[in-house]
């Protein structure tokens, strides 16, 4: 008889969870960019945002304004983040 054990599952934490404050007050950082855009938790990320309301910050490696036109803009591209994991349906585009 064989018995295999299952290596128990280390927690990734994402370095969002180790330092919130940065992502919100990090503005339009290229070096956060860099890090949300290669988390493994990026579209999963977006979609819980878009059901966040008044959320801003960096978010999946997008700079959500508090804001504009802006804010519009990047809440197009969380949607379509979270849509291209199918977390939602495809933005519909005007």
């Amino acid at each position: 008889m064989t018995v295999t054990l299952d290596t128990p599952m280390t927690p990734t934490v994402t370095p969002c969870v180790k330092n919130p404050d940065r992502w919100a007050d990090g503005g339009n950082d290229p070096a956060l960019k860099a890090l949300c855009r290669s988390c493994p938790r990026r579209w999963l990320c977006a979609h819980e945002a878009l059901k966040t309301p008044g959320i801003e910050g960096m978010i999946a490696g997008v700079h959500l304004p508090r804001e504009g036109r802006p804010r519009a803009f990047a809440l197009r591209q969380l949607r379509s983040l979270a849509a291209y994991a199918g977390y939602a349906s495809q933005p519909v585009i005007p």
